[in-house]
């Protein structure tokens, strides 16, 4: 049974969850439609980044949210490589020089696609069992008033008994299979090029770490694992995900 109960702690619904179903979903997209509303792909990431950690925090059972505040903000770091600089020429940084190959803007346009793509799909059913409960979400689900992706209220499922680590893991593969794939098909020819351009340069540039902060220390290694595959990321994702928990210690 759902605690409605004006007292809230993590992992449970706030106390003013509508009764009307669309009405609910309503108050969750005020805060996502006013982040797509961002124009700036850097300022949009920062804003999708403090929606994860906040939602994070608040559930922190839901391991795939508390992940994808850390993969946000290396999206972000990534972004930030395509901005201009006027010291780009002075060096900054192999990464960077690396990446100088692919068209600007294309990246930009083609990282904030994906960033906000994963977040407009997969945010919203998490931030409304958050704020209403697992049982409501499916409720509203089942009589037709919202339209939730099946792999994705299995996983929500899971979270909701406790089953922490296998629903993440089908929530990472509804974001790979069916989220991120055709944002890589949309911009395949900008991705392999970020990827080419990656392998030009000495040294790890694909990899990235599990922080809160642009760095290329501690990177998770991709290995053998190619990025433009779904498969392969959802194998990456594993890799991330062993790394949050022992940094946070779940």
């Amino acid at each position: 049974m759902n605690d409605f109960s004006t007292t809230q702690v993590p992992d449970s619904p706030i106390q003013q969850c509508p009764s009307n179903c669309r009405e609910a979903m309503d108050m969750v997209m005020e805060d996502v439609n006013r982040i797509t509303r961002i124009d700036d792909a850097v300022d949009r990431n920062v804003a999708i980044t403090e929606a994860y950690k906040d939602l994070g925090a608040a559930m922190p059972n839901n391991h795939w949210v508390r992940l994808a505040g850390y993969v946000s903000t290396q999206g972000g770091c990534a972004m930030k490589n395509f901005y201009p600089s006027e010291n780009f020429w002075m060096g900054m940084g192999a990464q960077t020089f690396g990446r100088a190959i692919v068209n600007p803007s294309e990246a930009l346009d083609a990282l904030r696609d994906a960033n906000t793509t994963i977040f407009t799909s997969v945010y919203p059913p998490n931030k409304f069992m958050h704020d209403c409960g697992y049982e409501r979400l499916k409720q509203c689900v089942d009589s037709g008033v919202l339209d939730v992706d099946d792999r994705l209220m299995d996983a929500l499922k899971e979270v909701d008994r406790g089953n922490l680590a296998e629903g993440a893991d089908i929530m990472a593969e509804h974001e790979q299979m069916d989220v991120v794939q055709p944002v890589y098909e949309r911009h395949k020819d900008t991705f392999d090029d970020m990827v080419t351009a990656d392998g030009w340069v000495p040294g790890d540039q694909t990899s990235i770490p599990v922080a809160y902060e642009c760095t290329r220390d501690d990177l998770v290694p991709l290995g053998d694992l190619e990025i433009q595959k779904p498969r392969d990321r959802v194998k990456y994702y594993r890799k991330l995900m062993d790394r949050m928990r022992e940094i946070e210690g779940l």
